[in-house]
């Protein structure tokens, strides 16, 4: 029967193990010991991939609706007309963007004359003697961002220094459109460009009609001095300031509301694993924190520092990443930018940002943004949590008058401001929250930012009368 030969086949295995137990017990503890030496090492060797991990946040964060791009970014604040001996400007206008917008749709060259790069001097004749466009940016430019967003054809040996600001002019004899990149910032430099196309003539063909019609005002320069190595004055800066008061406007905005949703949205945007991130409040304050990096909320000024502790895991990746770069990429997949943000400071290891509103930044320090690299990974981002609801503007904006450039010289001398610690005179916006919720007024004002103390940016003129320094 079938179920006698199981029970004789299963006594004959019973049989076979009795009698080859203690081999059997090798062959199986061999096995476990050779296991365990492999899982071991395996555990010992074993790396992440920090760009796969980077990636699947980054894949996580696409919620971001619009991503800022370099040549958005970059952007100049005035434009100045020098007609022979006279200045004429723009502030505060919209016709600066029609210059930005032309500058990205000009293909440029590099001149590659004996004289097409050389040392820079603010009263050189050759500009003297011709009519030209000088466009200026809030802060200095490297040659591989002013490459990229100016659409340069050729390449010129030799590095550029940094530039913040572009002559423009035309031929008298072919009509085209040439120019220099200047930097006043030491080693003081100029190279001579070229356009490629014809996009930027209509400007700089109009320009004498717009000093007509009133779009560019009357302006006057304002130079610091300072002695060179022979002794003789030289200049260092040169300020363009309107030479009378001018009319601009204040306006008044609604904001979104900041709370636990905010904070949440960047918990998630911001930290590796936001499930295991810890919270803790104290006067005003709110820190989020998971061992590696923490988020710091200030809720009196809205604002919040961001702070990755962990150590640099980015060794082999690529050198010299410009932190402009690095900060718009991040920012575009790390919940994004909220309202427009212009770039306004550059070093070798940071990017600042102003809030850009009404072609005018706001310059409330508690307004700022700024990332801080260390070979290319993030060590701290600060911003601002307020979003203005730029499409909803309330019927509330008036006009005002701010002091001509003459006063503002005046009122430099009087409180014997020390010019060599000045940063940068400006007209920007202030940014007040008012009584009623979530409306805040921007107000057009003169503002100076120094070197001599970590305040920043502040107001010129102050009703206490505060000496300068």
């Amino acid at each position: 029967m079938n179920w006698l030969k199981w029970i004789t086949h299963a006594k004959e295995v019973i049989t076979f193990f009795k009698k080859n137990y203690e081999h059997i017990k090798s062959i199986a503890l061999i096995f476990l010991i050779g296991l365990s030496l492999v899982l071991t090492w395996s555990l010992w060797t074993f790396k992440p991939s920090y760009p796969s991990l980077e990636g699947a946040r980054i894949v996580k964060k696409q919620e971001v609706d619009v991503e800022a791009e370099v040549k958005q970014l970059v952007y100049p604040t005035q434009v100045i007309y020098h007609s022979g001996n006279d200045l004429y400007g723009l502030e505060a206008n919209s016709l600066i963007r029609d210059f930005h917008m032309g500058l990205n749709e000009t293909k440029f060259m590099f001149d590659t004359g004996a004289k097409s790069s050389r040392s820079f001097d603010p009263d050189e004749k050759f500009l003297r003697d011709n009519k030209y466009v000088e466009i200026i940016y809030p802060t200095g430019i490297t040659q591989d961002i002013y490459k990229e967003i100016f659409s340069f054809e050729t390449d010129v040996q030799g590095k550029l220094p940094k530039m913040d600001r572009i002559f423009l002019y035309q031929d008298k004899l072919t009509d085209s459109i040439e120019g220099y990149l200047v930097s006043y910032q030491a080693p003081r430099k100029m190279q001579k460009i070229t356009a490629a196309n014809n996009k930027l003539n209509p400007l700089i063909k109009n320009m004498d009609e717009w000093v007509e019609n009133g779009s560019f005002t009357p302006y006057i320069n304002y130079d610091v001095e300072t002695a060179d190595k022979e002794g003789q004055a030289e200049v260092t800066k040169r300020y363009y300031f309107p030479k009378n008061s001018l009319e601009l406007t204040r306006y008044t905005y609604f904001s979104n509301s900041t709370g636990e949703d905010t904070y949440e949205m960047y918990k998630k945007a911001l930290f590796k694993d936001p499930l295991a991130v810890k919270s803790a409040s104290d006067k005003n304050q709110i820190t989020y924190a998971d061992g590696t990096a923490a988020m710091v909320v200030n809720e009196v000024m809205n604002r919040f520092t961001y702070t990755n502790f962990s150590g640099n895991r980015n060794q082999n990746s690529t050198p010299n990443i410009s932190p402009l770069y690095q900060s718009k990429d991040y920012i575009n997949t790390h919940a994004g930018w909220g309202n427009p943000y212009i770039l306004s400071d550059l070093t070798g290891d940071s990017a600042g940002f102003w809030l850009f509103i009404e072609n005018l930044p706001v310059l409330d320090p508690e307004m700022q943004m700024s990332l801080v690299w260390l070979e290319n990974e993030l060590k701290e981002y600060q911003r601002s949590l307020t979003q203005l609801q730029l499409g909803q503007k309330p019927d509330l904006s008036q006009k005002m008058t701010i002091p001509s450039g003459f006063e503002v010289i005046k009122e430099l001398e009087e409180k014997e401001y020390n010019m060599n610690y000045i940063q940068d005179i400006r007209i920007g916006l202030t940014m007040k929250k008012q009584k009623q919720p979530h409306i805040y007024r921007l107000e057009p004002q003169w503002f100076i930012n120094s070197n001599i103390d970590s305040k920043g940016w502040r107001p010129l003129f102050t009703e206490t009368g505060k000496e300068g320094f």
